[in-house]
């Protein structure tokens, strides 16, 4: 884990001299998963956002034993959305995909803005990159340096469901021990994984297999401790597997932080706001895994014209590093007031210091979305006013939009009044684009602390036809403002299972 307020500096040099430290190579790994086709999605961001007009994509499928299969190059020179399915590109049993971008020019990230999809007939879940082969052993030096362990794991048990981690190894593979632990207040479990690995192959990690003794709803807060990889950074795939169902929806794994002592200068508040889906039921989980500290944590809402409908609900205490983490619902919490769900437009969430508390640069969190079956786990973190913001700082969002083959997507736009206090609103462009490129474009007002919200199919039934499509397709859209405070949200429901599956934009 590279420090936050590291990760503030680099990007205040790029910004000062971008010259420097310059980025050449991004990539990102894609798992075989069993009963599933691997897919990846991406709008061409390097020539959109950059100008970059020649990239070259190199895919490589790898093999049970870690040896390459097969290499192909793709040419990315189009305004225009990318879809590459990997399950079937080559004949023989694949492990991992590895994806990686090239340019003559500086990418800045060496983390490309790529989806991962997993599909069947009964489920797509989409995660964007979350491991990647490191560019250099001096990449390695500055990544793997604060070794720390992994969180942010919705754990869900029972008779139904199974909560699984899928660990990668990098280059080298891996010898080595996973130590998982799963804890509340009442009780803790731990254990200890042995990892025999080949490179860039993967291990799926039942929970309630491991834990036998483990009660059905188990409540509690997932910590993981991974062997130190050389050349590589890995997040956890995890989430929640029907047991019997060939089914699954997962997120990557974040930042347990509790054991690093880093805070902000001062102690303003950390927000965030999000649209308030009206036709989902919206969650949100805290676990206690920011640098210690004592926080109060607060939801309100906002109204179609941005002022505060309701005003903050103090939810619970945060303790970090303890062994109780914040779950609330906003559903309920609006149900519960004199509102009706349909005024509201967005809702917020906030964390203030208790005590003598100082405030962690990173507080992350669950934004936690469902329709009826396996519910959307997106992680994102909050935001705080002492976050680097370069000097005319402009929105440009952009993010993927599953339709079709049985698939909609609830889709929303998030102007954030905490995150650009000093604005009354935004004026923004919005393009659609999929494989063949640009297919629409509109203009519309966003009124500072208010969020657009749409169903895809809705949006888009003048330019596609969904009849057509059989099998889920991407679309992918850029969301520009002259401001910024500007975000992306999106969560895909298929109609018949009900399971869903989001992640936020870029």
């Amino acid at each position: 884990m590279k420090k936050f307020k590291e990760v503030e500096e680099t990007r205040k040099k790029y910004h000062k001299d971008p010259s420097l430290n310059s980025v050449h190579r991004s990539s990102l790994m894609v798992p075989e998963l069993d009963d599933s086709i691997a897919e990846i999605s991406f709008l061409n961001h390097f020539l959109i956002k950059r100008n970059h007009k020649k990239i070259a994509c190199i895919i490589t499928a790898i093999g049970k034993n870690g040896q390459k299969i097969q290499s192909k190059l793709h040419h990315i020179e189009e305004p225009r959305v990318y879809i590459f399915t990997l399950t079937g590109m080559v004949n023989e049993p694949v492990s991992n995909y590895m994806i990686e971008f090239y340019s003559v020019d500086n990418l800045f990230i060496p983390f490309p803005a790529v989806m991962v999809n997993h599909r069947n007939k009964k489920f797509l879940n989409q995660v964007h990159s979350f491991n990647r082969v490191l560019n250099d052993v001096f990449e390695n030096d500055d990544i793997n340096s604060n070794q720390v362990k992994e969180s942010s794991v919705d754990l869900v048990v029972n008779q139904n469901t199974d909560t699984c981690l899928l660990f990668t190894a990098g280059p080298m593979g891996c010898k080595g021990s996973l130590e998982i632990e799963i804890e509340n207040s009442d009780k803790i479990f731990k254990t200890v994984c042995e990892l025999d690995v080949s490179r860039f192959g993967s291990k799926l990690i039942s929970l309630q297999e491991t834990f036998h003794d483990m009660p059905d709803n188990f409540k509690g807060i997932i910590k993981a401790k991974q062997p130190n990889q050389l050349l590589f950074y890995g997040r956890l795939l995890s989430g929640q597997w029907l047991k019997n169902d060939q089914v699954f929806t997962a997120n990557h794994s974040y930042y347990d932080s509790s054991t690093v002592k880093e805070y902000w200068d001062n102690n303003q508040s950390s927000e965030r706001q999000y649209p308030f889906f009206l036709e989902l039921n919206n969650s949100i989980k805290i676990y206690p895994i920011a640098s210690p500290s004592h926080l109060k944590i607060s939801v309100y809402a906002n109204s179609k014209d941005g002022s505060k409908i309701l005003d903050d609900v103090h939810i619970d205490d945060l303790i970090s590093p303890s062994n109780e983490f914040v779950d609330f619902n906003v559903n309920s919490i609006i149900e519960k007031s004199d509102i009706r769900k349909e005024d509201v437009s967005s809702y917020g969430v906030k964390a203030e210091v208790i005590d003598s508390s100082k405030m962690p640069t990173r507080i992350g969190h669950q934004l936690v979305l469902g329709g009826g079956g396996l519910e959307s786990s997106i992680n994102v973190v909050l935001n705080n006013p002492n976050k680097f913001i370069p000097k005319g700082r402009k929105s440009l969002k952009w993010g993927q939009i599953v339709i079709g083959g049985g698939f909609d997507s609830s889709v929303g736009f998030a102007a954030d009044s905490k995150e650009n206090q000093e604005i009354e609103g935004h004026d923004v462009n919005i393009v659609y684009y999929n494989k063949t490129g640009k297919i629409k474009e509109k203009n519309v007002n966003m009124i500072n602390g208010t969020s657009l919200k749409f169903s895809a199919e809705q949006e888009l039934q003048d330019v596609v036809d969904f009849e057509k499509l059989e099998k889920p397709d991407y679309i992918w859209c850029t969301a520009e403002s002259e401001k910024h405070g500007l975000n992306f949200y999106s969560c895909a429901k298929n109609k018949q299972t009900m399971h869903c599956s989001g992640d936020h934009g870029f």
